[in-house]
């Protein structure tokens, strides 16, 4: 049976949620599948409609009220499944939709509990995956919700994977993601310190957040550039160094693995699935800058780092290229409608 998927989301940056939805647009879209993206207000995130518009996914907004919810989805047909990413848009589609008796899908992306209303959204998100259909990205999430498939996030890559990046002498070491203290900038501003007469290496920041003048103040040593298309990072940075204290998958993983940069993490939420220490990256299970130095220092002193990145391209386009995660989706999507 055909049916159409609406992501739905309120969004008003671009990270991991935002990455994964164009991914999902471009799986449902791979097998032919009529999708589009609904934001619940315009929050004026241009650099993400632009992004979606170069990946040619539709967008449409509502005006950030319930009653004009309600009203998109008492016009919608009876194959539309509205299929929801993070904590307030989880908890308005799932009333609505209980409410007019339409099929919901969440995801839970987030292992942090967050702060303020983001804190209680996320509880109340959680309280009401009963009303849903439920996806979470690391088995930590899932058992936190009510019958939760886990689903590994996914790269739509092209075919093949044969990036093979030319390296300099000096070493570019960046952090990508959101700037927020779960994601630990703080961490790898500590790690840049340690380096900062070391020539072997430069150091960059590519996002944005509420840490963004605490880190410029931490290390004169980093370069940041803001946020800006994931298809620029990538070319830029050898190494990806992820400090998060808190996560579920990564998107930025995923990416960097795809584009032969390698892969220095922490050991949370799910990274250990993709994160295979000294096989496809190198996973430190808990924070230190001494353990990080000790894995730069070998990296820096001319280590050849692409038999890592190699084994891990293949592992993303054997089992998070969106192949078995089709799967599930189109389960799950089949038996809602």
């Amino acid at each position: 049976m055909s049916y159409h998927v609406i992501l739905f989301v309120d969004s008003a940056g671009f990270g991991g949620i935002e990455s994964h939805i164009i991914e999902l647009a471009k799986l449902l879209t791979r097998h032919h599948v009529q999708c589009s993206v609904l934001f619940y207000k315009d929050h004026n995130n241009q650099p993400y409609y632009k992004r979606l518009q170069s990946e040619n996914i539709k967008f449409s907004f509502l005006s950030g009220s319930i009653v004009s919810m309600l009203c998109a989805l008492t016009k919608l047909k009876t194959n539309t499944i509205i299929h929801t990413h993070g904590y307030k848009a989880g908890v308005i589609a799932k009333l609505c939709c209980k409410l007019l008796a339409k099929p919901c899908i969440s995801t839970y992306h987030a292992g942090e509990t967050g702060l303020g209303k983001v804190k209680w959204y996320n509880k109340l998100d959680k309280w009401l995956s009963f009303l849903s259909y439920n996806f979470a990205v690391s088995r930590v999430i899932a058992a936190q919700i009510d019958k939760a498939t886990v689903l590994d996030n996914f790269i739509v890559s092209p075919q093949p994977y044969s990036v093979r990046k030319n390296r300099s002498n000096v070493l570019k070491v960046g952090f990508v993601g959101r700037l927020s203290y779960e994601k630990g900038p703080d961490q790898f501003a500590q790690i840049a310190n340690a380096f900062a007469t070391d020539k072997r290496f430069s150091w960059h920041v590519f996002g944005d957040g509420p840490m963004k003048t605490e880190l410029m103040n931490m290390s004169p040593t980093l370069s940041l550039h803001g946020i800006i298309n994931s298809n620029e990072i990538w070319p830029q940075i050898d190494v990806l160094l992820v400090t998060s204290r808190q996560e579920g998958l990564p998107m930025a993983i995923l990416e960097a693995m795809s584009n032969g940069v390698l892969v220095v993490s922490t050991d949370v939420g799910a990274i250990s699935n993709v994160v295979v220490n000294r096989q496809t990256g190198y996973l430190i299970e808990d924070f230190s800058v001494v353990l990080f130095s000790e894995v730069l220092n070998q990296l820096g002193d001319n280590l050849n780092i692409d038999v890592l990145t190699s084994q891990a391209r293949n592992l993303i386009k054997e089992r998070f290229s969106g192949k078995q995660q089709w799967q599930l989706l189109d389960q799950a999507y089949q038996n809602s409608i």
